[in-house]
């Protein structure tokens, strides 16, 4: 799903998979205040492509869910059978429309794939191996971390605590801290917007 786009001046943002979840859904009004402040601004915010994956199980996973729901399912079955989905093509096109809703509306959001050779899967690799943090996790590190080196991004926003203690480690430990920062909503939103 790449989106061919100019690149803008200003401030470039990577955001984390919770932050366009709280976008899409509604469920943080900072993060929805915030990532329109950004995009008055005409600033832009860009994510690794890895991003739709985590975003199309998370929409799965609802689907499975509802759907389990109104079939009378028990919470423990649901539980049990979740890597078990059985869903249909109808609702693999329901994910599809609902990134696509988001990819429409937010015009300054740019997906790249930043692990392109093997050097960028070992720092990926080297983070899980140094970190308390879990592959995605480390996945969207690692790519913030090569946006960061060549210039394509300065700040990497998430609402993960754990992710920011564990990333903030693994950047002091490397000498990244001037490379990357971490911060959250509320962070950004003081640092640039009050």
């Amino acid at each position: 799903m790449a989106k061919a786009k100019n690149r803008r001046n200003g401030k470039i943002f990577y955001i984390d998979t919770n932050i366009v979840l709280d976008y899409i859904t509604k469920r943080n009004s900072g993060t929805v205040l915030l990532l329109d402040k950004i995009k008055e601004k005409r600033w832009t915010c860009i994510s690794s492509s890895f991003l739709v994956m985590e975003l199309a199980d998370y929409k799965k996973d609802y689907l499975f869910l509802e759907n389990k729901l109104q079939e009378k399912w028990e919470i423990r079955k649901i539980t049990r059978q979740t890597y078990q989905k059985d869903l249909s093509k109808k609702h693999f096109e329901v994910v599809k429309e609902w990134f696509a809703d988001f990819w429409g509306k937010y015009e300054n959001f740019e997906l790249y794939d930043f692990l392109i050779n093997t050097d960028n899967w070992l720092l990926a690799q080297r983070i899980v191996l140094y970190s308390n943090l879990y592959a995605t996790d480390a996945i969207h590190l690692a790519s913030a971390i090569i946006g960061a080196v060549n210039n394509q991004c300065q700040t990497f926003i998430t609402n993960d605590k754990f992710f920011t203690r564990e990333a903030t480690k693994f950047l002091q430990a490397n000498k990244l801290m001037k490379k990357l920062h971490i911060l959250t909503v509320a962070e950004v939103s003081h640092k640039y917007f009050s």
